[in-house]
């Protein structure tokens, strides 16, 4: 059969069961809610996003513009019908998402039906119907990586500077968007780019992609250095950092800014500021710069004095890590873990997997429903984390093995390499809540790992004589 059959039929059955299951899950209660445009640490007051956005991302130290751009875009755009456009804006990312996973999977497996259950596989998991529903940046994540990928396979048919650029962009866009994917990642991913095309048909074209995106995220970097004093997307990393280094040590001495949990109300710190940073820019950008709280009347993460209070933190973290670098070391380890427990465990997505418990605890072995209290959601986060953990280092193992033997590795299985190891290092370092979310935006990519060693084991056991 065509293979323009199995695409159209594939897409068929994908919009048949997005429409039937988002159905369900509505009627279950996973429904689009636009509270946190109001109040999430990481987006700029609605007024600046609806009324002052250029200048808004232009003087904001605590996050990359792009994901707050893209707010205020729509925000404009939609006016009063914002909630409903950012609905059905998420939707359409998860079917892009899903779309992009089905084309990339059908130019490196064999087998016809693969590509179409490890789809609907994403489609139907109880955390993308969650992520799919919360206004933040999640599966807009997923999209760039996975359009990204989809234009480098392109890229090595067709040696064009379009989808040169269709291969680095999103990249880059994905650099200006989440501090987790930073310079020293797109940098990475260059070094075994520029290898593999030294010297080939295509190399100049990538050079001049290459060379745009990572002077597009420097840019940036040097903004934040030359206003802010930070060569960096964003000037929270001590208070991330401290989310890990001080996890379950009890710090009684008020003195010392540790004895705070990290992102507290600016208020609480009062005597750690000494106000240079405001008498800076007292007059520039009132609104986001110096204001307590947002015109919502929630807290003002981006309020400059985070930057005195983020340093402090930095400067407490690497005191006690020279002095306790073994309990460091075991959060980290526990980081890790958390990293490979199932995203629905995400804590702002907790109430909505409850809606859908049993499915849940089917799909995703997402034990955390049967525990309460502090151990027991402990040892139920550690046992939810091992079939993911196993099926990571089998796959993991599998493609390293084959690569050995081959003596080579395809240049998109190795991006997807580093891109999971910089996520699962840098997320195990600065987080300890939440990085099984972070798994979960880089999820399309193990898929795509995931689909190559399953086509490799059913051409390898498939039945003499079948093809």
């Amino acid at each position: 059969m065509p293979i323009k059959k199995y695409v159209s039929r594939d897409v068929l059955i994908i919009l048949l069961i997005f429409v039937i299951s988002r159905i369900v899950a509505g009627l279950m209660g996973i429904q689009f809610n636009i509270d946190p445009l109001r109040w999430y640490w990481q987006y700029l007051s609605m007024e600046t996003l609806q009324h002052h956005l250029l200048l808004g991302v232009w003087y904001d130290h605590a996050q990359p513009p792009g994901f707050n751009l893209l707010l205020g875009i729509v925000m404009k755009l939609a006016g009063d019908n914002m909630s409903i456009v950012f609905s059905l804006l998420l939707k359409a990312i998860t079917l892009g998402n899903v779309f992009l996973l089905l084309s990339i999977l059908k130019k490196l497996t064999t087998n016809s039906y693969l590509p179409l259950s490890l789809c609907l596989l994403y489609l139907l998991s109880p955390a993308t119907m969650i992520f799919e529903v919360e206004l933040f940046y999640t599966t807009y994540v997923s999209f760039l990586l996975l359009l990204s990928m989809f234009f480098l396979l392109r890229f090595q048919q067709r040696k064009t500077c379009l989808f040169a650029l269709g291969f680095y962009l999103p990249l880059a866009i994905l650099c200006l968007s989440r501090t987790m994917y930073h310079l020293v990642w797109l940098i990475l991913l260059t070094v075994p780019v520029v290898y593999y095309y030294k010297n080939k048909e295509g190399s100049r074209k990538l050079f001049f992609a290459a060379s745009v995106s990572i002077l597009m995220v420097t840019g940036l970097y040097l903004k934040n250095y030359i206003l802010f004093d930070s060569f960096s997307p964003s000037t929270w990393m001590g208070m991330n950092l401290a989310k890990n280094v001080f996890h379950d040590v009890g710090i009684a001495d008020s003195s010392h800014i540790e004895a705070y949990v990290p992102f507290s109300n600016i208020q609480v710190y009062k005597k750690f500021i000494s106000g240079d940073w405001e008498k800076k820019f007292a007059g520039i950008n009132d609104r986001d710069l110096l204001n307590v709280t947002k015109k919502s009347g929630f807290p003002n993460e981006h309020q400059i004095n985070y930057i005195e209070v983020s340093k402090k933190y930095e400067e407490a973290c690497k005191q006690y890590i020279r002095l306790k670098p073994g309990k460091f070391v075991q959060n980290c380890m526990q980081s890790a873990v958390i990293f490979f427990t199932p995203a629905t465990i995400y804590p702002l997505g907790v109430d909505e997997a409850k809606k859908i418990k049993y499915y849940d605890i089917a799909y995703s072995f997402n034990l955390f429903h049967f525990f309460s209290g502090v151990q027991g959601r402990r040892l139920a986060i550690a046992i939810s984390a091992i079939p993911k953990i196993l099926i990571y280092l089998f796959v993991f193992f599998f493609l390293i093995r084959a690569s050995i033997k081959n003596k080579s590795m395809s240049l998109l299985n190795l991006i997807i390499f580093i891109t999971i190891a910089f996520v699962f290092l840098t997320s195990s370092v600065f987080e300890h809540a939440e990085n099984m979310r972070f798994r979960y935006e880089i999820e399309p990519l193990f898929l795509i790992l995931l689909a190559q060693v399953l086509d490799a084991l059913l051409i390898k056991y498939r039945p003499k004589g079948k093809l």
